[in-house]
């Protein structure tokens, strides 16, 4: 694109000036609509995705022994196991979606494929008897 010789050179220095060349583009068209995203549904996402938990002392599988943080441990621990499950679940989920939608295309082309062969013995069918009732015609 070429640059409109009108306008003046913009230098971004901070976040401000970025969020002010932004609603300058924005404003420059009012009656065009602008993309505002979706906020994620966050009742639908697990309690570990939820709010992200922040640890500060991350420690071993024998972490805490004999001291009173073990049960501060478990339950980061869970957690995290809680975190991997769900994204286990879903990758596995993903995948017997994309499994079924390959089925469905695979059958429809297999449904298509015979239905093609039956038309064309049809049609072979009704060309025969086409060219029997000529062949009649002739001989009378």
């Amino acid at each position: 694109r070429q640059r409109d010789e009108n306008r003046p050179i913009r230098v971004i220095r901070n976040a401000a000036d970025l969020q002010r060349m932004h609603l300058d583009k924005l404003m420059r068209k009012p009656d065009k609509p602008a993309f505002v995203p979706v906020k994620p549904d966050l009742d639908k996402l697990p309690q570990c995705f939820r709010a992200p938990e922040i640890v500060r002392n991350v420690w071993g599988s024998s972490a805490g022994v004999g001291s009173g943080d073990f049960h501060v441990y478990r339950g980061i621990r869970r957690r995290e196991y809680e975190r991997q499950k769900y994204t286990k679940e879903q990758i596995e989920k993903e995948e017997k979606d994309m499994e079924h939608q390959e089925r469905m295309i695979r059958n429809a082309k297999e449904a298509e494929e015979r239905t093609a062969k039956r038309r064309a013995k049809r049609m072979k069918k009704k060309e025969r008897g086409k060219r029997a009732k000529r062949e009649v015609k002739k001989e009378e």
